[in-house]
């Protein structure tokens, strides 16, 4: 008798095991679903009032308020529907999904450049385009990016060393 009550704890103790192993596992593959993490995605800003925090949350303290739309964030992270960003000048926090556009794709000069008329150095400047400005982003390739003021109607190419807001895919 006293066997059988050994071997009767001993599997119990087993399937006792087995399952925090289990419960372990899955709530761990569900918390790494929660936060997914990005590499080389940028977004930009679509309001003239967008707050960072703390936080992925209302309830987090605001770290700063943006005013420049058009901005473009590097997304490290997501958690619902809130992106851990990184700005160009290298501070770091939390902003709600809505305040963040998909659709405008945009750089950021991270000095003076010059626009040229081709992917090319040998081609003409058609532009100088001072540091901190922003302009439309079409594509990157080759370390050129094709890249559109608005403001001033004109298209070109810059090398994409200094831009925030690009990578080469």
């Amino acid at each position: 008798m006293q066997n059988f009550i050994n071997n009767f704890i001993k599997s119990k103790f087993k399937i006792l095991l087995i399952n925090i192993l289990l419960v372990f596992i899955i709530s761990n593959n569900s918390l790494s679903q929660e936060i997914k993490k990005y590499n080389n995605e940028f977004k930009s800003l679509k309001s003239d009032n967008a707050n960072m925090r703390v936080g992925p949350g209302k309830r987090f303290e605001i770290l700063w308020n943006f005013k420049k739309p058009g901005l473009p964030v590097k997304i490290l992270k997501k958690f619902e529907q809130w992106y851990e960003v990184e700005t160009p000048d290298g501070s770091i926090g939390w902003m709600w999904g809505k305040l963040l556009s998909n659709k405008q794709k945009t750089v950021l000069f991270k000095k003076k450049e010059s626009l040229y008329e081709r992917d090319n150095i040998e081609s003409n400047i058609i532009a100088y385009v001072n540091k901190n400005a922003i302009l439309k982003l079409y594509f990157c390739k080759n370390n050129w990016c094709k890249v559109e003021s608005k403001e001033h109607k004109i298209k070109g190419f810059v090398k994409i060393d200094n831009l925030w807001g690009a990578y080469i895919k």
